[in-house]
């Protein structure tokens, strides 16, 4: 009799974790933040970047590698410096369009800064090594999105297995899954769940998919790929895509803003049904995550900058979660008409 309590009680603690599991959140290009005027406060692929990305309690971080004339890899998104850099000399913007491949690493260090409205932070593009030493440092998983093969080997040299490979060449995928039992991520943009798992067996070991095409996440593509033991990542969705995935069964999320609860500390305040609470104090980073119980559809207003329209057809529970730096953080919950608001639960951490 007993035994078959503690099975029961085993198997009910099992489906109630399964119901309230989180994806595992990654840092976009690092956890990064912009000023009102859209200019970088904390760069974008930088080694500020991760450490922002440890202190707000994130997993992981995604970088991008590219090369630069003399093949030195450094981490960049953009084929151009443009957008993210200055120029050294007098922090000027740059006009004329720059591609990476064309200046040589000591160009790229001597001319360039990375933009920042700190002036300690303006220095130049971070190179792999710079950026996976810092991942160790704070005990965060890296996930490449490259295609520089030697870029691969050279986080399977520091890491061991405990990092990640993001990419849509399934040809570097295999050739990875030769030497590392790291987890794979095969970047896809559509195909069924029959061809992906044949995909997937090809590669064999810890391997999933990532997507930026939130229409492919449905619960049944989800369920089906989890129940095989595959990982399901959703690449930067927007808001309230997000939120959908996660309800839909994504293992993984990679974000420019999500967040989800963490140990960290934090002020809790908690109020029920609609309504809305705002702090008085400005706080430097941290995270706004709310925890909702409802049917009908909720708007749901963050920090007054990111809306989410949500809908549940029967009661059912939403977490919401973004980042912020330097507000005072304020959550508006406003029923739409016939919506039903079981319960409600806001807490903002402190980083």
């Amino acid at each position: 009799m007993k035994r078959a309590l503690l099975l029961i009680l085993t198997l009910f603690v099992s489906v109630a974790a399964i119901g309230r599991s989180l994806p595992t959140m990654f840092a976009h290009r690092g956890c990064w933040s912009k000023n009102a005027l859209g200019e970088f406060i904390i760069p974008e692929n930088s080694v500020a970047a991760v450490a922002m990305a440890a202190r707000m309690g994130y997993a992981g971080i995604e970088c991008d590698v590219r090369l630069t004339k003399d093949k030195k890899m450094v981490i960049l998104h953009d084929k151009t410096i443009n957008r993210t850099l200055r120029r050294a000399s007098d922090y000027s913007k740059i006009e004329e369009k720059i591609y990476l491949k064309d200046l040589t690493f000591e160009q790229l260090c001597n001319d360039y800064v990375m933009e920042s409205e700190d002036p300690q932070l303006r220095v130049p593009l971070p190179t792999l090594e710079q950026i996976l030493a810092e991942c160790k440092k704070h005990g965060l998983i890296p996930m490449l999105h490259s295609s520089v093969a030697d870029s691969y080997r050279v986080a399977q040299e520091m890491f061991g297995d405990n990092w990640i490979c993001f990419t849509d060449d399934f040809d570097k995928l295999l050739a990875v899954r030769e030497y590392s039992d790291c987890l794979i991520l095969y970047a896809i943009n559509g195909g069924t769940v029959e061809q992906l798992i044949a995909k997937l067996k090809q590669l064999g070991g810890h391997c999933g998919v990532s997507t930026m095409n939130s229409r492919l996440y449905t619960p049944q593509f989800c369920k089906a790929l989890t129940r095989a033991g595959y990982e399901v990542q959703a690449s930067i969705f927007k808001s309230p895509k997000e939120v959908v995935a996660q309800r839909n069964g994504v293992t993984y999320q990679l974000s420019d803003f999500s967040i989800m609860p963490t140990d960290k500390p934090y002020d809790k305040v908690k109020f029920r049904g609609a309504g809305d609470y705002k702090w008085v104090e400005t706080k430097q980073c941290g995270a706004t995550v709310v925890d909702i119980l409802y049917s009908g559809t909720v708007k749901v207003i963050i920090n007054g900058t990111r809306t989410y329209i949500l809908t549940r057809e029967t009661v059912g529970s939403d977490i919401i979660g973004n980042r912020f730096f330097n507000i005072a953080p304020q959550v508006e919950i406003i029923p739409q008409q016939g919506a039903v608001i079981k319960r409600s639960k806001v807490k903002v951490y402190q980083y």
